[in-house]
């Protein structure tokens, strides 16, 4: 737990890909997309985005929003993201996911994107996030799943797959790092974590219509390999590498 939180405390520092603006805003407006579709009107809710890093999306997040929160346990990320993007509608805090500086029911609606995997007890993450979610709330969350075929932190094959210590032996011997943080789950075992919520499933529209919700980039639907994974995506869901899913307390 304590290599994990150490981690985390820096986890801006190496990697760029955080303060990548063009990157970083078309996850936002992937994120934007499945908002608007799930809840059309968001001027007047106060948005949390958890781990938000550099703060380039909680920045997007505060034009579409009454106020948007921007909280993460990286002291240097968030000393960045007050003085790039801070404003009257945008506040950045450092904070503790597991610990969440908020009351209970107060907060409209809350950003997790692919942040389970890197704290040591997702579960007390997503009490926290239920805790804190007001009862007619909700929260955009998107998950990797542990059987991906190309791990999206180091591009590497079946990394996820391993344990834990073989896949620190992997990053070594690839030169990638010295040791795998992040924990993967199977579909099975996110339905688990997130079992105290409604789940609004998102992936198959996501795939479906990738001109909708932003996605194009990742998926051509000119492509022939599009045209694949589109008619098969319903069978192979349990493989399917991302999943997104809006969640409610009913």
């Amino acid at each position: 737990m304590t290599q994990k939180r150490g981690y985390q405390l820096h986890l801006s520092r190496g990697d760029s890909v955080l303060k990548e603006v063009e990157g970083r805003t078309k996850k936002f407006e992937k994120i934007s997309s499945v908002l608007q579709d799930f809840h059309p009107v968001m001027q007047s809710l106060v948005c949390l985005d958890v781990g938000s890093s550099s703060g380039i999306i909680t920045s997007l997040l505060g034009t579409h929003f009454s106020h948007a929160i921007g909280m993460d346990i990286d002291r240097e990320a968030v000393s960045y993201a007050k003085d790039h993007f801070s404003s009257s509608r945008v506040t950045f805090l450092i904070g503790d996911s597991l610990a969440l500086p908020f009351r209970d029911g107060s907060i409209d609606v809350i950003i997790c994107n692919h942040i389970y995997e890197h704290v040591p007890q997702p579960r007390k993450l997503m009490d926290e996030i239920y805790r804190i979610l007001k009862e007619d709330g909700f929260c955009y969350f998107s998950a990797g799943n542990k059987y991906m075929v190309l791990e999206g932190h180091y591009g590497l094959p079946f990394l996820s797959w391993l344990p834990r210590p073989l896949a620190s032996l992997y990053l070594r011997m690839l030169g990638k790092g010295d040791f795998y943080y992040e924990e993967h789950l199977s579909l099975r075992g996110l339905k688990h974590l997130v079992r105290r919520f409604r789940i609004h499933d998102y992936t198959l529209s996501i795939i479906r219509e990738p001109e909708r919700f932003r996605s194009t980039d990742l998926l051509n639907p000119d492509s022939y390999l599009y045209k694949w994974i589109r008619l098969s995506a319903s069978y192979l869901y349990p493989w399917i590498p991302t999943y997104v899913w809006v969640l409610t307390k009913r």
